[in-house]
């Protein structure tokens, strides 16, 4: 058929990506055609504008341009030739007083009408199709039947041309203007179609649904892993927290059950152990108590009395053993407590007897916490701070999303190689174990085993003036 025409069509191939481009040019010319080829649509519309061709085969998004939009465009300068060569008709058929009325009832949609004097100064527009939307529309009328000798200006316009200031603003792109007697008449119109940047707006906004439904995904699959790190550090303070919820996958389900046996397991084994303590604590008072009894029959007075000494010591080691047992497994509810009224009772307790004791800081700080256990926390500072440096210094302050609570003293302070061993069970600087020099090296222990279970911490820092610092640091919850 094609070999039959009186001459070769001429086609033009515009894609933008050369290898395509190449090889549809090769599949026609081998097929005898004559094809020229353009990298986008810039230069499309140059060869466009430079020749003559049968045949444009489009890419359907070029770089700069669309080719539905293109198709569109076209469609839409041919609807607006004919709309202006209507509204030549009508208006060339009324008298010139009565043109102006009928310029309201013209208007439309992107579409205005005005009559002028003189020909507007129009400064043209820098978009780049603006030569083929000219050169197209001028087409169109001019093949309306006696609009070709009157049509006396064409142009797409700039944002600072001005359109009529009498009716709504708008955003025209096309200006024509066609002469009658005495005048112009001025037509100001929006070309239809879809905007050339809509490929890109299209991909923008699906990159951005793509990037909002990825960061939902992400905190779907992270949330468990979330719960997990919230039971664990709740588990490190609370062994008889709620089990941890056993949803989502089926990954996340059997991770959740073996965390939660864990737990259980870990409860248990608390459990077994202060019935264990219990039953030990039991048998051991029933042997000293004998043994008390049988220390009344010693003759010796000083035997006696040495041996009665050594027997309350075994059982005050054997109480402060058993309390901090008992203390790691302590099943106390946290409440709602005021650590700065707590703090300034045990101040005045002891001030009342006779013991230089001085508190510095708010006179209410509501937190979450056990009560009993943080009073015989800073009872056991206290305590310390008062039999071994003389006075107490207690300091609370809230620092950012945590409370610091400071006990300083005036004694001799402690090695720094020797302050993480004081926190150790039955660990004691004077190594005597009498109970004239000092407990049974299990109170600094259970301090920091209270302060642990309520997410905190126990340090000891040198006080600058001479003695220690402990340093007490609570979450507030």
């Amino acid at each position: 058929m094609i070999r039959a025409m009186a001459t070769v069509p001429h086609i033009l191939v515009d894609d933008d990506d050369r290898e395509i481009r190449d090889l549809v040019a090769r599949y026609l010319r081998k097929h005898e055609l004559r094809v020229d080829t353009a990298e986008d649509g810039r230069a499309m519309f140059r060869m466009i504008g430079a020749g003559r061709y049968d045949l444009v085969v489009l890419d359907l998004m070029l770089p700069g341009e669309d080719g539905l939009a293109r198709e569109e465009r076209s469609e839409a300068i041919a609807a607006l030739g004919g709309r202006i060569g209507a509204a030549v008709g009508l208006l060339d058929t009324l008298p010139a007083a009565e043109r102006s009325r009928a310029l309201a009832a013209l208007d439309g949609p992107g579409f205005r009408v005005a009559v002028v004097p003189a020909l507007p100064a129009w400064s043209g527009s820098s978009w780049w199709h603006g030569e083929e939307i000219e050169t197209r529309l001028s087409t169109a009328l001019a093949g309306l039947a006696g609009l070709a000798p009157r049509l006396a200006a064409i142009r797409t316009l700039g944002r600072h041309d001005a359109t009529p200031a009498d009716r709504p603003p708008f955003r025209p792109r096309v200006g024509v203007a066609i002469a009658t007697d005495g005048g112009y008449y001025i037509f100001f119109a929006e070309l239809g179609g879809r905007s050339r940047w809509f490929p890109g707006t299209v991909a923008w906004i699906a990159v951005i649904a793509v990037v909002l439904l990825a960061i939902a995904a992400a905190h779907r699959l992270a949330r468990p892993i979330d719960r997990f790190a919230m039971q664990a550090e709740r588990l490190g303070f609370d062994v008889h927290a709620p089990p941890l919820p056993e949803r989502g996958t089926r990954e996340i389900r059997r991770a959740a059950r073996a965390f939660n046996r864990m737990q259980a397991r870990i409860r248990r084994l608390l459990d077994d152990r202060t019935l264990m303590l219990a039953a030990v604590s039991h048998d051991l008072r029933t042997i000293l108590t004998r043994l008390r009894l049988r220390a009344e029959y010693i003759d010796d007075d000083e035997q006696q009395r040495k041996t009665l000494a050594d027997i309350d010591d075994v059982r005050a080691m054997l109480d402060a053993t058993l309390a901090f047992a008992r203390e790691d497994a302590r099943d106390e509810p946290r409440v709602r407590l005021d650590l700065a009224s707590l703090l300034q009772s045990l101040c005045d307790d002891l001030a009342d007897g006779g013991a230089r004791v001085r508190y510095e800081g708010p006179d209410r700080l509501p937190t979450d916490g056990r009560p009993v256990a943080l009073r015989r926390t800073f009872a056991n500072l206290l305590d310390n701070a008062v039999r071994y440096g003389g006075e107490a210094e207690v300091a609370l302050r809230r620092i950012g999303e945590g409370l610091i609570v400071e006990i300083a003293d005036r004694g001799p302070g402690i090695a720094p190689e020797l302050r993480e061993k004081v926190f150790e069970p039955l660990f004691r600087i004077e190594g005597s174990r009498s109970r004239e020099t000092g407990g049974s090296g299990l109170g600094l222990a259970v301090v920091r085993t209270i302060v642990r279970a309520h997410g905190g911490d126990v340090e000891i820092r040198d006080r600058p003036d001479g003695g220690a610092v402990f340093r007490v640091s609570l979450p507030d919850r």
